[in-house]
């Protein structure tokens, strides 16, 4: 979470989302950093319960809410490649080993095992919760908006670094069995639904209230 006051918006840190560039990027006009309050990927339902009062307080305003989404299947296959890096081998959250599919079918599980239990996006942003939700969510595929709009709003020319780039796998990686693909569309159909619209305009405004 970091805390933009002259923007009036607080950028919460939806994981494998470009974060740790976006962080970088901001750094310098920021207010707050996740040193200053412990957890880096603090989600809408958490911001909103033990945040937005205090930091409304501190800086004597009602700052509004700011996130990135990617689509559904690229963001689990991010972790998945994440998970692939040498340092991981042999720990429990390691997909070493394992295809895509495997990966996707771990997921899927009732109750998955370590390497696959990732967080929905959907709920991070406020949308399987009580919220409420994020107020402006991005496209992870149209970066370029976000960065625009953050220039706006802060008043100077934002340039956005390549930062944490996950382990590079082969071409058809992302590759699925219909049936699996089926089956996660249908398992995470409030990600696939959400994330629709956000990439039909690059950027979804939820009007929040916060």
């Amino acid at each position: 979470m970091l805390v933009l006051k002259k923007a009036r918006l607080v950028f919460l840190a939806n994981p494998k989302t470009a974060t740790q560039a976006l962080r970088a990027m901001l750094a310098p006009h920021a207010k707050a950093t996740p040193q200053d309050i412990g957890d880096k990927h603090i989600n809408a339902q958490i911001y909103h319960r033990k945040w937005a009062n205090r930091i409304a307080a501190r800086i004597g305003e009602v700052p509004e809410t700011i996130a990135v989404m990617r689509q559904p299947v690229q963001h689990l296959n991010s972790w998945y490649r994440y998970r692939q890096r040498d340092a991981l081998k042999g720990h429990e959250n390691s997909t070493h080993g394992l295809s895509f599919a495997d990966f996707i079918e771990a997921v899927l599980m009732e109750d998955p095992p370590p390497f696959a239990r990732i967080g929905r996006q959907a709920r991070f942003l406020g949308f399987l919760n009580d919220g409420p939700p994020v107020n402006y969510i991005f496209d992870f595929a149209r970066l370029d908006l976000m960065v625009m709009f953050l220039s706006e709003r802060l008043e100077v020319d934002l340039k956005l670094a390549v930062r944490n780039v996950s382990p590079e796998c082969a071409p058809n990686s992302m590759d699925l069995p219909e049936e699996v693909l089926a089956r996660l569309h249908q398992a995470q159909m409030a990600e696939f639904a959400l994330y629709a619209k956000v990439t039909d305009m690059g950027v979804l405004e939820t009007h929040a209230a916060v």
